[in-house]
């Protein structure tokens, strides 16, 4: 089994049970409010257009440990699921995203106004508390469950430290290497990849070796996956993305890319970088010179071979996490995924 096929697979199944899930609390809402129900299927209709990585990392790292089937592990990757679209909704505010997925962010589905705005963060505060919910009242053992929903909260509180230092950072003048890393590690490897492959793990009693080399494994694939998704923020293409191209040079996101051209490029295209980068909206003439710059200077091709570290680094732990060959191929595949994307 391919990596693709598993995440097609768990995809169908893990969405199918998410959206069973929120349609229950949308007929309770319902029972309250006609209105509230209608938010929540806007809700449940942001959550559909997902790759829902993160949810099958869960069921992943569940199987790893070879536990006996469980059913309920869809609801707790389901949890995880809920949290993610909970969080981009947030997000998509703070970043000022017109898109998402290809469609209206759902804050701009409601208006794109204050009354938008505050009903987006009432969505996203209602998912993040039936994710916990959800993981709750799930059935595996009350210990492992508790350890679950603990590892779960952690990851919560370090995904908001790493945002708030996302938000921080551009209003610094000389952004450090070493700092970008620190908000990957934090925001994306501990949130998008060893978060779901732990909480996953614990539900199937793995120990702490095991959960410790899954860790390394996800802290190394999740800054290749996170530099990843910077190059595509500014080289991807925004149809394929389901998203805007210019917003991480608009709003000054500080990236290995931006990092590396101050550092590296010559004094002309420096002053170019600092004259646009960050200062709002940009013409489309200045976007494509600052591609260039980008490319000219090495910084396309020195975040490319970062990432390809991680993702070398990450797959040399594999035989440590599982002897089973099929396992090994699922996280090879997993780690060629994340690398080899295109949005």
């Amino acid at each position: 089994m391919n990596f693709d096929y598993y995440l097609h697979k768990s995809k169908t199944e893990i969405e199918k049970e998410a959206v069973k899930n929120l349609s229950f609390w949308a007929k309770q809402a319902g029972i309250i409010n006609p209105k509230l129900s209608q938010f929540i299927k806007l809700f449940i209709g942001s959550l559909k257009r997902g790759k829902y990585l993160r949810g099958v990392l869960v069921k992943l790292g569940y199987e790893l440990t070879k536990a006996p089937k469980n059913g309920s592990i869809l609801q707790a990757a389901a949890a995880y699921e809920t949290l993610h679209s909970s969080l981009l909704a947030h997000d998509d505010i703070i970043d000022r995203s017109i898109l998402r997925r290809g469609r209206k962010s759902l804050y701009q589905s409601l208006g794109g106004n204050h009354y938008g705005i505050s009903q987006a963060i009432c969505l996203g505060d209602f998912g993040i508390f039936l994710a916990i919910e959800l993981l709750n009242s799930s059935n595996f053992h009350t210990s492992r469950k508790n350890k679950a929903i603990d590892l779960f909260n952690l990851t919560c509180i370090n995904t908001a430290f790493g945002q708030m230092l996302d938000i921080e950072l551009p209003r610094q003048k000389n952004p450090r290497e070493k700092d970008v890393i620190g908000i990957y590690n934090l925001k994306t490897a501990k949130y998008s990849i060893i978060g779901p492959l732990l909480v996953g793990a614990i539900l199937g009693g793995a120990s702490e070796s095991f959960l410790k080399n899954l860790e390394l494994f996800g802290k190394n694939l999740g800054i290749a996956y996170q530099i990843k998704d910077d190059i595509l923020g500014v080289f991807g293409d925004e149809k394929t993305l389901g998203k805007s191209v210019t917003s991480d040079i608009e709003e000054g996101k500080n990236t290995l890319l931006l990092t590396y051209a101050l550092q590296n490029a010559n004094q002309k295209q420096r002053d170019f970088i600092k004259k646009n980068y960050g200062k709002g909206k940009i013409s489309p003439k200045n976007f494509l010179e600052t591609r260039q710059i980008f490319t000219r200077c090495g910084a396309l091709e020195y975040a490319e071979n970062k990432a390809l570290a991680y993702t070398t680094n990450a797959k040399k732990i594999i035989p440590a996490i599982t002897k089973n060959r099929l396992n090994q191929l699922l996280l090879n595949g997993l780690s060629d995924f994340l690398i080899n994307r295109s949005r």
